[in-house]
């Protein structure tokens, strides 16, 4: 079950989706590697990640190939209407 009042913040919202993206680590979203390292953060929103994988070498965060990315509302707007509907604590 989801409890919506902690998705409030974006750090939270990010967290959310890493844990669901990656219930078993970090891996490149264009070839599968888990051998990732951390590459900062995003420059408008610092609590979205960067990561560079060293298989394909090709950057990527916490938002590339889903379905958020490339928009421009905040994270928790999308959180927050997905969770919409869903009982809450």
């Amino acid at each position: 079950m989801i409890n919506i009042k902690q998705l409030v913040n974006d750090e939270q919202c990010y967290q959310f989706i890493r844990q669901r993206r990656w219930p078993d680590g970090v891996s490149c979203p264009h070839c599968q590697s888990q051998q990732v390292e951390g590459n900062g953060n995003h420059q408008k929103q610092i609590a979205r990640k960067r990561y560079r994988c060293l298989a394909c070498h090709r950057g990527f965060d916490d938002l590339t190939l889903t379905i958020f990315s490339g928009h421009h509302q905040p994270l928790k707007v999308w959180i927050l209407c997905l969770c919409t509907g869903q009982k809450t604590e």
